[in-house]
């Protein structure tokens, strides 16, 4: 149920209103990470109204959806409407969430760049090894980067959950590079649904 005197500015807003803001708080929202941009995400989707976070921690060298890493993923990833991740790495994690048709954002924060690639919802595959294109990449920074960082994740996140019932097409997958020295910001839509 909405708090409705809680939430009036966001169910004032026509991109949410009240159908959005019910998605939000009833949304089951995985955050992976433990570094500061994990933490700012969490911070800025509470205040947004999901009242069911599932702080998980960063994986650490596990296979590429193999084993028990991928059962134990699986289990936690079950009954998740997203996840929230922080860092690119190609891990079970991301092969299970492919599995299960999660919309994946995830966030890497550098000290003169923030990237974020966010994965629509997508169909299941039946194949529990698929792994979902992330890179291997540098960890996070824990400067102001990761701030904004967890920020825009929360953001993309909030928009996810409350265009859930929305059938206009949506981008399989967007990337956004937001340069912190000064350069051209980069937005990027690939594929649609």
């Amino acid at each position: 149920m909405v708090d409705v005197a809680r939430y009036a500015r966001h169910i004032a807003l026509p991109e949410i209103g009240a159908e959005g803001q019910a998605r939000i708080s009833a949304a089951r929202v995985a955050v992976v990470g433990g570094d500061l941009a994990a933490e700012t995400a969490a911070l800025y989707l509470r205040a947004g109204g999901v009242h069911d976070l599932i702080p998980l921690p960063a994986p650490r060298g596990e296979g590429k959806g193999e084993g028990s890493d991928a059962k134990a993923w699986r289990d936690l990833l079950s009954d998740v409407d997203l996840v929230v991740r922080s860092g690119f790495d190609d891990d079970a994690m991301s092969g299970v969430a492919a599995a299960l048709g999660l919309p994946v954002i995830a966030v890497r924060a550098q000290s003169d760049v923030v990237d974020l690639v966010s994965f629509a919802r997508r169909p299941p595959t039946p194949d529990p090894t698929a792994t979902a294109p992330f890179v291997a990449a540098a960890p996070s920074d824990t400067g102001p980067a990761a701030v904004l960082a967890g920020a825009l994740a929360a953001a993309e996140a909030l928009q996810v959950l409350v265009r859930a019932g929305d059938a206009s097409p949506t981008p399989r997958i967007r990337h956004m590079r937001l340069p912190l020295d000064g350069r051209e910001p980069l937005a990027q839509a690939i594929g649609h649904r």
